[in-house]
């Protein structure tokens, strides 16, 4: 079910859970439904999945587990997250995701493994910039 707000002209979603209005960016209804086809999962499901921690203001440890474990290209980040940073985290795989549709690459598989290959390489570059800075912190993660 979807309610208007009346001072912001916001989509507001209503947690099925519970009786709070939750503002949940829109973008994350067409990551849900780039995922569907990227992971072969319910568009749905996915988009439950994604909108959760708008409703709990946070990303807790358990539930990025879970998060992690349907779309493994996003273990490499830490949990918890802010809100911020999760929803920078999905913009960001929106964007990866459109690029690799740019360059030609539009089997779910290729996408998964594109996914795949920048989270690794992102990780990387985060730990050499953290090495520079406060010595070895990446070492074991």
């Amino acid at each position: 079910m979807k309610a208007e707000s009346q001072n912001q002209g916001h989509p507001l979603h209503l947690d099925p859970l519970s009786d709070k209005n939750v503002l949940v960016p829109p973008f994350v209804k067409t990551i849900a439904v780039r995922l569907s086809w990227v992971a072969a999962g319910d568009e749905s499901e996915l988009y439950q999945l994604l909108s959760r921690p708008y409703y709990q203001d946070g990303v807790s440890t358990e539930y990025f587990a879970r998060l992690s474990a349907r779309l493994p290209f996003i273990a490499p980040q830490q949990a918890p997250l802010a809100m911020a940073d999760y929803t920078i985290l999905l913009v960001t795989v929106w964007l990866d995701i459109e690029e690799l549709y740019h360059r030609g690459v539009v089997l779910p598989e290729q996408i998964m493994q594109g996914l795949m290959e920048k989270t690794t390489t992102m990780r990387a570059h985060d730990c050499r910039e953290e090495n520079r800075e406060h010595g070895d912190m990446c070492q074991h993660q």
